[in-house]
């Protein structure tokens, strides 16, 4: 082992500068601690021009060990389309699948000149994972599959449902071994693969590191509102934020809140914050004045400031409507990152989920409300619950020793332990 380091090849396309989603955190911070367990890693990734959005201060966290490759990348959506239009297929499995050969070359080259032990690759993107299974097969090496996300796992229908079930069958049956990031993601993947050793699936779940949180403020009870948080797209499908504006408007009409005494603010949002569908409930509400929040992300240390000043968190992670039967299953398996974030905050949060990984980890460790979408009137009487607690600076009874198990030092550990296993 040159410099007393094992080697790892990453294959991720989420990487710093990237600031689309906090899935990008995984990645970095397993690549940045895996150093104190003796691995190196060199990271295959895509130029930062294919991000929607960046955060250059990321980049200051990625150690000077770790080497970074970036291979050329297309976004074959934007290239195919012809005012707006384009067929389907130049985006399957996704629409970045154009650094899968580059990015195949230059893992042989890194593999040839670095003395690699072992791969990691890490979904979504699909394409990642292609990668990896083709330099399994053309080298060997021991080779792990990280879902930050279900693939094939939460159910679906039609003709690209089924590729994508024999493009992850190929990836599962081929990994030494693949990690799921809830354990019940990983019961799926073993219900649905029982012909493999359960030993070749592992549960490494999402967390938070504790460095972020140096210096983090929260406001519990000290100031003049009640201020109603959610950091991340909406949309009307799987993240719909009107069972929330419906409840507090209900909530007000009742009486039973103070116009004046709350405000709901969404951070990140997209292009969902200016749509119709949003705008419209939130005048049907009357929630004009309160409602306020920003398209764009903004950078991670900025985004904790936010919700250090709130008095409710939300997660949006169940869908509603049509988009029940081809979303539920795969939400069901998630728990989203900013779940382990809201538990190190040791703020009150209210989960729209009415079964699934959420409302197990809740049961284990408390912290949150678990409440259906449908269910308006639970909603309500769990955010007028969080608002008394907000009243009288009530903080969430939640263990530190439990919520310890979830910072990124130690999630990283175990991955640690699973290549050290796999490499003898």
């Amino acid at each position: 082992m040159k410099d007393g380091y094992r080697n790892l090849l990453v294959i991720a396309f989420h990487y710093p500068p990237d600031n689309s989603s906090t899935g990008v955190l995984r990645t970095l911070k397993f690549s940045r601690f895996l150093l104190d367990h003796g691995w190196r890693s060199h990271v295959i990734t895509v130029p930062p021009e294919r991000y929607e959005n960046i955060d250059p201060k990321l980049l200051t966290e990625v150690p000077d060990e770790v080497a970074v490759h970036r291979v050329p990348c297309v976004n074959s959506k934007e290239k195919w389309s012809v005012s707006g239009r384009y067929p389907s297929w130049v985006e399957y499995p996704d629409r970045f699948r154009s650094w899968y050969r580059p990015a195949i070359r230059k893992g042989r080259e890194i593999i040839a000149s670095s003395k690699i032990n072992a791969i990691f690759s890490t979904y979504p993107i699909p394409t990642a994972h292609r990668i990896g299974l083709a330099l399994k097969q053309q080298t060997g090496l021991p080779w792990v599959a990280d879902f930050r996300d279900p693939w094939a796992g939460g159910g679906g229908k039609g003709f690209y449902y089924q590729l994508d079930k024999m493009l992850e069958n190929r990836v599962v049956r081929h990994a030494d071994v693949t990690i799921a990031n809830t354990n019940l993601a990983r019961k799926d993947f073993i219900a649905r693969y029982p012909s493999l050793p359960e030993k070749r699936f592992v549960t490494i779940t999402n967390g938070y590191d504790e460095d972020d949180f140096s210096g983090f403020q929260s406001t519990n009870g000290n100031t003049e509102k009640f201020v109603i948080v959610y950091p991340g797209a909406i949309d009307a499908e799987n993240r719909d934020p009107r069972p929330i504006l419906n409840a507090v408007g209900s909530l007000i009409s009742q009486g039973r809140l103070q116009k004046s005494k709350i405000a709901l603010r969404f951070i990140g949002a997209g292009q969902g914050f200016n749509h119709d569908w949003f705008r419209n409930v939130v005048r049907e509400t009357g929630l004009d004045e309160n409602v306020s929040g920003m398209v764009e992300r903004i950078p991670y240390s900025e985004s904790l400031v936010e919700l250090g000043k709130a008095g409710l968190l939300l997660v949006l992670n169940e869908p509603m409507g049509a988009a029940v039967e081809s979303h539920f299953g795969f939400s069901r398996l998630m728990v989203p990152a900013k779940v382990y974030e809201y538990l190190r905050m040791n703020k009150h949060f209210l989960v729209l989920c009415s079964e699934g990984a959420i409302n197990e980890l809740l049961d284990e460790v408390g912290g949150g409300w678990c409440c259906s979408p449908a269910d308006s009137g639970r909603i309500e009487e769990a955010i007028m619950q969080a608002y008394e607690k907000f009243l009288t600076g009530d903080i969430p009874a939640v263990s530190p020793a439990i919520v310890q198990r979830f910072e990124r030092r130690s999630l990283t550990g175990q991955l640690a332990a699973t290549l050290d296993d796999l490499v003898g």
